[in-house]
């Protein structure tokens, strides 16, 4: 295909499955538009620029409530180990308080949740207790990045996925015991999270906004913690109804799932994604690249295909033969964007390899990106 194509329509006919000029290339997270003051990330937005990279630009919906908010307070103060600074968080339910302990590193690296909201069946009718919110939609700042960002991105819009926003107040530990032991009390903690979801994805939807609808946290309910059973029970019969809604409006559905997709990858195809990030290989996954896009067959674009981790483990020579060998795997008949499988705030700043890395990924990609 010739003629060249805007990020927008590349991605667009990417998500399809249908030919683009070359192959969509993107650093998740890495957008010039939205740069962190941390010097460190300074060459990869000049990577971005200068190669035309892809954007798949993210927006938040933007939420107004008459309601008076919970009651919550939160106090910082010393953590467990001295590297550590502890946050406590306490709402003040109806029907009692629930309190969360986040330890966060002082040196800016991800922290974890050290005590969840939710771990007793009382926190869960605790939880159940909060009022219902039905805040209105203000698509305003959607239209001005649309504006601003033209054909320059496809534009998403971040929402929530059900069971998701439930085990991420009760930690997979919970979680896991309560697949086996309290499955009615999940599925009650899930409708209710799922109510939430479709109410702003429906104001969303009628006001016009999004190219492409995306969430994230399918992986916290596939093997080895839950089983197919329960993916299909508390993942895809909620996900589907967003997904068909979204559909019937015209727009796209892009879904963010670590793990093993051998389970479940039919299941994704089935309930409508366009397109599944980010396709980690063995020996994270049981899949290659070639065998999951070969059981797509053209029905669900896949994107990602270069394990985050390499950028800090592997020399540039070797991170130039991964993406050949990710290429070689993806690029054939499309379908495919190629992607790291996060983004490199996972670490506090980017080292020197970090960044050599993400040259040799880009420039290797951009040498062999395009279609003949």
């Amino acid at each position: 295909m010739a003629a060249t194509m805007s990020c927008r329509e590349r991605l667009h006919r990417a998500f399809h499955c249908e030919p683009t000029d070359r192959l969509p290339v993107r650093l998740w997270g890495v957008d010039p538009m939205f740069p962190r003051a941390d010097e460190t990330w300074k060459p990869l937005y000049e990577l971005c620029e200068r190669y035309d990279l892809d954007q798949l630009r993210g927006w938040s919906p933007v939420l107004e409530d008459d309601l008076p908010p919970t009651p919550t307070r939160s106090e910082e103060r010393d953590g467990p180990r001295p590297h550590l600074r502890e946050i406590a968080t306490t709402i003040e339910a109806p029907a009692g308080p629930l309190t969360q302990l986040y330890d966060a590193p002082r040196d800016g690296s991800p922290g974890y949740v050290r005590k969840h909201f939710i771990e007793t069946v009382e926190d869960a009718h605790r939880w159940l207790s909060l009022p219902v919110r039905r805040p209105r939609l203000n698509p305003e700042s959607y239209f001005d990045l649309q504006r601003r960002s033209g054909d320059s991105a496809m534009l998403m819009v971040g929402i929530g996925e059900a069971m998701y926003a439930v085990e991420a107040q009760m930690g997979s530990e919970t979680f896991g015991f309560w697949l086996m032991d309290e499955r009615e009390l999940l599925r009650e903690l899930i409708d209710r999270a799922y109510a939430d979801i479709e109410h702003v994805v429906k104001q969303c939807l009628a006001a016009g906004v999004g190219d492409c609808y995306g969430w994230v946290g399918p992986e916290l309910c596939i093997p080895p913690l839950a089983s197919p059973r329960d993916f299909r029970e508390f993942c895809f019969d909620y996900d589907k109804r967003l997904i068909d809604l979204i559909h019937d409006a015209g727009k796209l559905v892009w879904v963010h799932c670590h793990g093993d997709m051998n389970p479940v990858l039919e299941d994704f195809i089935e309930m409508g994604v366009d397109c599944l990030n980010p396709i980690e290989p063995p020996p994270i996954g049981k899949l290659t690249l070639s065998e999951a896009k070969q059981r797509c067959a053209g029905r669900m674009c896949l994107d990602g295909g270069v394990q985050n981790g390499d950028f800090q483990l592997l020399e540039p020579p070797q991170m130039v033969r991964r993406v050949e060998e990710v290429i070689a795997e993806g690029k054939p008949g499309g379908g495919f964007i190629l992607c790291p499988t996060s983004d490199p705030g996972t670490w506090p700043t980017l080292s020197d390899r970090i960044i050599e890395n993400h040259i040799a990924f880009v420039e290797t990609a951009m040498r062999l990106a395009r279609y003949d």
